[in-house]
């Protein structure tokens, strides 16, 4: 009877061990929530399917606009199902008033091929996204620049020449030419790209389920397509190629298509 009472007691807190599982993030405009648990086989956002890797870790994020309540379901494999909800926080976002030359605002009818071009380029490297299961941002996560003074933030209304543009959706990190630009997490490149007429010298990072960022503008780029890379590694100099009126760094981060504030990741302690 004793033996019989403590594998009991033994299985009783391995099942309860099995159900917990730590977040981190933020549920909110912008933001993203990093789910780890045991034995976890499956997890779904509002009955769309997430990706869950071996270590029992899945990633989900929230673009500027996304409000509501977001229902997520995680699966175990004793058959138990927990539920938990997201009420998405509102955020108030800047407005920022540029004058620039109509060169940076309008781009010329003569390079419109060559923006096609480049879209077709950036959209055969974000087909290869979210094919890599495994949650190589686990790494955690770091600034990308020993600077980190920002001239722009993230969610910001951009109004240029008294127009109403596009809404800044990264950040800018004030830097001179020849800066390092570190990897933010560990990644793969899916694309290096040379003087696109928007982006410059710019390369994609590829985190794994869907998570990416991408550093544009840059004047040197030292990665290459398909490497590896590793936290903190160098990838590229700070510069102003593009569509840039100074050297900086622009930093964009998404989750599949929702844009995300990477300064949300930079918050964020992994255990």
């Amino acid at each position: 009877m004793k033996l019989f009472f403590i594998s009991f007691i033994l299985l009783s807190l391995s099942s309860i061990t099995a159900q917990e599982i730590n977040f981190y993030g933020e549920a909110k405009e912008g933001g993203i929530i990093i789910g780890q648990g045991k034995n976890i086989v499956r997890a779904e956002l509002n009955d769309t399917d997430l990706q869950v890797d071996k270590d029992g870790v899945f990633v989900f994020g929230f673009d500027r606009n996304s409000k509501g309540v977001y229902k997520l379901k995680v699966h175990f494999n004793n058959r138990k199902v927990e539920t938990f909800e997201y009420n998405i926080e509102q955020r108030e976002y800047e407005e920022q008033r540029l004058t620039l030359a109509s060169k940076y605002v309008t781009p010329p009818k003569r390079v419109l091929e060559k923006i096609n071009r480049e879209a077709e380029l950036m959209k055969a490297a974000r087909a290869k996204v979210g094919k890599l299961k495994t949650a190589l941002f686990m790494s955690g996560f770091s600034f990308p620049v020993d600077n980190v003074e920002l001239s722009s933030v993230f969610g910001s209304q951009r109004i240029l020449n008294g127009k109403p543009s596009n809404v800044h959706n990264g950040l800018d990190f004030r830097g001179a030419a020849g800066d390092t630009i570190r990897a933010i997490a560990d990644g793969i490149v899916r694309i290096a790209g040379n003087n696109f007429y928007y982006n410059g010298n710019f390369i994609l990072l590829d985190h794994g389920q869907g998570l990416t960022s991408a550093y544009l503008h840059m004047s040197k780029i030292i990665a290459k397509d398909n490497q590896n890379v590793r936290k903190g590694e160098v990838i590229g100099l700070v510069g102003s190629t593009g569509r840039a009126t100074g050297p900086h760094l622009h930093l964009g981060v998404q989750w599949f298509k929702k844009r995300i504030d990477p300064m949300i990741l930079f918050s964020i302690k992994l255990k």
